[in-house]
């Protein structure tokens, strides 16, 4: 199996894993949430998905992710 480095492609980093990956998944998905909020004229959805999307922000900028309370808005 060849790498990126065998083949002298560059590598983009595309493995993204841990906290920062989890809250670019979150980011992405709230913003989805949002966006069929907006076209079905949900409200709630729409909230729910800003909500999401800035939680998501956060949580891919944080240091210490793991340390960074993400409220979502959603309810257990």
């Amino acid at each position: 199996m060849t790498s990126a480095k065998d083949t002298g492609a560059k590598d983009t980093g595309a493995k993204d894993t841990g906290e920062k990956g989890k809250g670019r998944v979150l980011q992405a998905k709230g913003s989805v949430r949002e966006a069929i909020g907006k076209i079905t004229g949900n409200a709630a959805v729409e909230k729910q998905g800003l909500r999401e999307s800035e939680a998501g922000a956060k949580q891919a900028e944080a240091d210490h992710p793991s340390d960074t309370p993400i409220d979502t808005g959603a309810k257990d």
